[in-house]
């Protein structure tokens, strides 16, 4: 057979390319003599520009382009950790100091009434992050962290003036509620963007200023009441939340660059080039605002969402569990009284549940990492439910309340953790924020009815008082949010499975 000694052609687009590019560019394979001739005899070979190489982007970028961690990254989990430790204080885990002495300055009051000034709150922070997160993912973490956080500064301020009790449903209420949330979910949202590998560790760090912020603000809340009163004590809590959220705020910034979805193609979602040079060529600014929104997330954006069975999934798991998770909560130390444990082993029993709950959040949130995020969380609900359905009802005991306790604590603590995580990595980073409060939102509807439920149960037997009715529903509405969450990891091994098929036809083809 003849070899051909037509050279090959050459298209040259650009005048100006190096030896480097061409290399950078081009990877020819080691080949024998009749492997390069037949190269030669076929279509003509062109030489890209850099600028054209730029623009042609892999088929599945590395996870490598954005970095894993580093120091910024941790300052953003730092940042988050500091809201966390005081958003959720004057109306949850010190709010029981408040209702002591909001007793004695409204004595009119029922018990209830004042009680739904915490419960107003908690719920508002969760519901209002329907609309808190589309803020955050469209204005900025940082920018809607510092506006939660002078609203809270704002109704803690308000709040100390209050001489009726519905001042305090506006401002320590509702009013800390918005505030919180605005500030809240950007502080949720962040740290999974700067974290792929240690992403359940990070979150477990953050989320771990609750159980801190309570072990510090509680004591130093009580004594600031003895030592002034209560109106000078939210004072002076407005101006500890203008510090230290103001200062946490500064700390939470979002990625440009985003983790994707699994059961995506891209392991990575980043800006579109394209389209950023678009931005800087054309001197229109209409032109250039259109370019920029078509990377801001708007509401609509964010409820397509609604439409992945994962995100129903897990919304409605948050519904169903945040009825449950609060009764023990309220009701634990009363029931420990009502089997014949004294109140303050009752307290006991209390404090060490929210301890192991500290240690849950981090160890589990440690253990995802190595293990698996979905099969974790599924086993935290699931433990969760056991222990309350199961532990709790047949606990007649200090031990075997103990032993509920503490399981149910730590797993709880391990699930609040985990779910963010799950978030991210079933819906990616990119809109994080606008996703997880869709989540939430319903967990504050769940939060409304839970404890008021457990009381009117707890009435309707008077006088022969019985926890059953408390423990199985608030066991029976766990167990649901479980079967939830092992719905959500069905549908989230089928999109795993649908990828590797896709991957694997692309491949072979």
């Amino acid at each position: 057979m003849a070899t051909t000694t037509e050279k090959p052609t050459l298209e040259r687009r650009d005048t100006a390319i190096t030896t480097k590019t061409m290399v950078e560019m081009v990877s020819i394979p080691q080949a024998g003599a009749s492997s390069i001739s037949a190269m030669a005899t076929s279509a003509p070979i062109t030489i890209a520009t850099p600028e054209e190489a730029n623009d042609q982007k892999p088929a599945t970028p590395s996870l490598s382009v954005v970095r894993d961690g580093g120091p910024q990254a941790w300052l953003v989990v730092l940042g988050s950790f500091l809201i966390h430790s005081f958003a959720f204080a004057p109306t949850e885990y010190i709010f029981g100091i408040f209702e002591l002495h909001y007793q004695t300055i409204y004595p009119t009051a029922s018990a209830s009434s004042i009680a739904f000034i915490g419960t107003t709150g908690s719920a508002t922070t969760y519901i209002a992050g329907f609309l808190a997160g589309v803020v955050a993912d469209r204005v900025g973490f940082r920018k809607t962290a510092i506006c939660g956080t002078l609203i809270m500064t704002l109704s803690l301020v308000l709040a100390s003036f209050a001489r009726q009790l519905w001042v305090l449903y506006l401002t320590q209420g509702i009013m800390f509620g918005i505030g919180a949330s605005l500030a809240y979910y950007p502080a949720i949202a962040a740290p999974s963007h700067y974290f792929s590998k240690q992403r359940g560790l990070a979150t477990g760090l953050a989320v771990s200023g609750v159980g801190v912020g309570g072990l510090v603000l509680a004591p130093a809340t009580h004594t600031l009441i003895d030592r002034y009163d209560i109106f000078w004590t939210l004072r002076i809590l407005a101006l500890l939340c203008l510090v230290l959220c103001g200062v946490a705020s500064l700390l939470i910034v979002e990625r440009k660059e985003h983790f994707e979805a699994q059961g995506s193609f891209n392991a990575l979602q980043q800006d579109d080039p394209e389209n950023d040079k678009a931005v800087s060529d054309d001197h229109d600014p209409d032109a250039a605002r259109r370019a920029k929104d078509q990377h801001e997330p708007s509401f609509l954006d964010a409820l397509q969402v609604f439409k992945d069975p994962r995100f129903m999934s897990l919304s409605l798991a948050e519904l169903a569990a945040s009825i449950g998770v609060l009764i023990p909560l309220y009701y634990m130390q009363t029931y420990a009284v009502f089997i014949g444990v004294s109140a303050e082993n009752g307290a006991l029993i209390l404090g060490l549940s929210n301890g192991a709950s500290f240690a849950g959040r981090i160890t589990l949130g440690l253990i995802a990492d190595y293990i698996s995020n979905s099969k974790m969380l599924l086993f935290c609900s699931w433990a969760t439910a056991f222990s309350v359905m199961v532990l709790w009802t047949i606990a007649k005991s200090f031990g075997s309340l103990l032993t509920m306790a503490l399981m149910f604590g730590f797993f709880a603590g391990g699930y609040v953790s985990l779910v963010p995580v799950a978030v991210a990595k079933s819906f990616g980073t990119k809109q994080m924020a606008s996703t997880i409060g869709f989540v939430y939102f319903f967990g504050g509807l769940g939060m409304l009815g839970g404890a008021p439920l457990a009381g009117f149960l707890l009435d309707v037997t008077r006088p022969a008082i019985s926890y059953l009715p408390v423990t199985l529903t608030a066991g029976s509405t766990m167990t649901v949010g479980a079967i939830c969450i092992t719905s959500w990891a069905y549908f989230n091994w089928r999109a795993l499975r649908a990828q590797r098929t896709s991957t694997a036809s692309t491949t072979v083809a």
